[in-house]
């Protein structure tokens, strides 16, 4: 996926001002790939896009899809992730 369209997606989502389902991060996860799924969960994140409910499965779906999870994201914010998911941070080799 080119930067213009991951772009795109994330500028969709965010113009729509209200919290995505389980189905919608689906879709846009499997949109943007799983290499650039960690990046949209953090910015969605920020924007207070995604409930708690949805954080719980999205945040070890988004690290266990990338291949370098903490290449993604720093793992500080990994573990802001996973604190607000109310899960344990995963050991660095997963």
């Amino acid at each position: 996926m080119s930067q213009a369209l991951y772009e795109v997606t994330v500028n969709a989502l965010l113009d729509r001002d209200r919290p995505l389902t389980a189905a919608g991060w689906d879709a846009a996860a499997a949109r943007v790939g799983r290499d650039r799924a960690p990046l949209l969960l953090a910015e969605l994140d920020d924007a207070g896009l995604l409930p708690p409910a949805l954080l719980a499965s999205a945040v070890p779906e988004a690290w266990a899809g990338a291949r370098d999870p903490v290449d993604r994201l720093p793992r500080a914010r990994w573990a802001e992730l996973f604190a607000a998911a109310g899960l344990p941070v995963p050991s660095p080799g997963r």
